[in-house]
């Protein structure tokens, strides 16, 4: 049987994985490779160090890890470096410390995902207040400036068809455990190196899907031009026989990207998730060889 994650490994997973996001050469993002939009590397770097405690607190619910890992992000950085990566990270979080020893980890997350109610929505409504990301939660109905009268499950697969992250709840993280994470480990399989798996994963998600927060920013044809590019993009990275030999394309694409202040944040986020859930299913099967 696996059990559950202790909270000192899971923030070090947690870490981990938003190291990853730095590492990475993702266009249009920041990363060791260059800084942009107005913040730097050392503002990721300080926002999962002080997001990774209150995430994966134990005995928080989902919507305390969220609020929690909100607040201590933006009393370290004053700036929304992450809100994407803590609503897609919180519910795995929640998983892998509360996960029973007879089920399976996505099993699990399912039930996660079920189990949320009007309080939780009404602690993600306050992180995203707090974060207050482009285009998010300006809508007629449920907006979030006004108390929840549903669940943060509901919310979310209200806001599944604009949003990636939103999906994720709607549909038990299907993506990242159906494609991304296939990808992830595949890639770090042939070339050895994490980093360029979270390459691999973050230039799959732009290719796969207009990246959500493009779209609200700069609307949604400028979201289907970027896709199309990534298309491109992604097949030629998958062609390489080493990653390096793309480095140069993708440092232009990603000065191109910046210049125009167009930042595929979306496909960061889902990046770092795919990351954080590779690192909690490494060490659940870990625990589970050590019991035998």
């Amino acid at each position: 049987m696996l059990s559950a994650v202790n909270h000192e490994t899971l923030e070090a997973l947690f870490r981990r994985a938003c190291r990853l996001d730095i590492e990475a050469l993702k266009p249009g993002n920041v990363g060791l490779h260059g800084d942009g939009h107005r913040m730097q590397v050392a503002d990721f770097i300080a926002s999962a160090d002080a997001a990774a405690a209150p995430l994966c607190r134990p005995g928080a619910t989902v919507g305390e890890r969220i609020e929690d890992a909100m607040r201590a992000t933006w009393a370290a950085v004053g700036c929304n470096t992450n809100l994407g990566i803590v609503l897609g990270c919180a519910p795995i979080a929640h998983t892998a410390l509360q996960r029973k020893p007879d089920e399976t980890l996505r099993h699990s997350l399912q039930r996660t995902l079920t189990a949320l109610d009007v309080t939780d929505a009404s602690h993600a409504y306050a992180a995203i207040r707090l974060a207050h990301p482009a285009g998010i939660g300006e809508r007629s109905e449920h907006d979030v400036a006004e108390a929840p009268s549903i669940t943060l499950k509901q919310a979310m697969d209200i806001a599944a068809h604009r949003d990636s992250i939103a999906a994720l709840y709607a549909n038990g993280h299907a993506l990242v455990f159906d494609h991304l994470l296939p990808r992830f480990i595949a890639a770090r399989r042939s070339w050895c190196s994490e980093a360029w798996a979270a390459t691999t994963v973050f230039m799959f998600c732009l290719a796969l899907i207009p990246d959500t927060h493009i779209a609200r920013k700069h609307g949604a044809e400028t979201a289907r031009s970027i896709r199309e590019k990534g298309v491109q993009m992604y097949d030629r990275l998958e062609q390489c026989g080493d990653p390096v030999m793309m480095q140069d394309a993708l440092l232009a694409w990603d000065e191109e990207l910046k210049n125009h202040g167009i930042n595929p944040g979306t496909s960061a986020d889902l990046t770092v998730v795919t990351a954080f859930l590779a690192g909690v299913i490494e060490e659940t099967c870990a625990q589970r060889e050590k019991k035998f």
